[in-house]
């Protein structure tokens, strides 16, 4: 594991020495195995356990101080992903008799909104400390070799929208979310093949895609990427809404208010019907205007992309049955 005593958390979060660390471990190793390996691929992965099991030099090269760097930035999303995956087992206490709320004469549990508070800023720290990891080794990717040349980074380079980053860039506000990011990913997979590589076609499509892997890619490839991404993200986000009943705001998919009766709680609730159906619309909208600079760009662009189809027609369908809004 890549957390491995009490005092190495404790440099990370504020808790108490007191802590049993054997208490955590568990759900350190679930954190680790679900969320940092399949981010970084066994290879990366391997070689960063192996430089945290060996001993800092004295006189560290630039390679070991970039490890190091990395080693602190996934310790940090590691710890605050093990309290968010493990935080209903460790307020539990579990005996012969069942389980029970671990509660003492002089601690009190917490108030539902405390913990709502605590277990979304655990989920927050950690998903978006994912992030900057990716951001961090993909500046610094002449240190990495192993995710250089992992199909990790291959998928990720090919991504039109890879990180939170780049979509913030566009800009498109998910509010620096990893949450949000990670359940746009189906939809943005979808609205990218039916809809965007019906656009360029299969030898534009395939051609950009070879030419985001490299390091230095063609730049006409990098001109049109803006054109991809902006009706890629707002067809998407328009299709997530549609699906999940509710609008992409900062606290993720849901609304949330105050409980009437106990002020301290908030209730999640899917969003007002007409509130999701105006924002689909809205996306939708913008993301078909987005389609049409694509389409404009690549017209306007014919010495660049002399094999575009001039394909200008293009739908977006699917079955309304059971779904919370209807697509027209």
């Amino acid at each position: 594991m890549l957390l491995k005593s009490i005092t190495e958390i404790k440099s990370i979060l504020p808790i108490g020495i007191g802590n049993d660390f054997n208490r955590l471990a568990p759900h350190i190793a679930n954190a680790e195995n679900k969320y940092i390996k399949s981010l970084l691929g066994t290879e990366t992965y391997n070689k960063l356990t192996e430089f945290y099991s060996a001993d800092y030099p004295d006189n560290p090269t630039d390679q070991q101080k970039a490890f190091k760097t990395l080693l602190e930035k996934i310790q940090h999303s590691l710890i605050h992903l093990t309290y968010y995956a493990g935080f209903d087992f460790l307020n539990t206490t579990i005996s012969d008799s069942g389980f029970q709320r671990t509660e003492t004469d002089n601690l009190k549990g917490l108030y539902k909104y405390q913990e709502d508070n605590l277990r979304n800023y655990f989920s927050d720290s950690g998903f978006n400390s994912l992030d900057d990891v990716l951001i961090y080794m993909e500046e610094n990717i002449i240190h990495f070799e192993e995710f250089k040349n992992s199909s990790n980074r291959t998928e990720l380079k090919s991504s039109f929208l890879p990180t939170v980053k780049v979509i913030e860039s566009i800009p498109f506000i998910i509010h620096n979310s990893r949450l949000i990011f990670l359940a746009l990913k189906p939809h943005t997979a979808y609205i990218e093949d039916t809809v965007i590589k019906k656009i360029l076609g299969d030898t534009i499509y395939d051609y950009i895609k070879s030419e985001m892997v490299k390091d230095s890619p063609d730049p006409k490839v990098s001109a049109i990427l803006p054109y991809i991404r902006k009706p890629l993200i707002y067809l998407s986000s328009a299709l997530l809404m549609e699906e999940t009943g509710a609008t992409l705001g900062k606290k993720g998919l849901y609304f949330e208010k105050i409980n009437p009766i106990f002020r301290g709680n908030t209730n999640k609730e899917p969003s007002l019907p007409y509130t999701v159906s105006f924002m689909v619309e809205r996306n939708r909208k913008m993301g078909t205007n987005y389609l049409n600079g694509l389409i404009s760009f690549l017209l306007d662009n014919e010495e660049d992309w002399p094999d575009y189809s001039g394909e200008t027609t293009f739908s977006i369908s699917r079955n309304n049955t059971d779904k919370k809004t209807f697509w027209a």
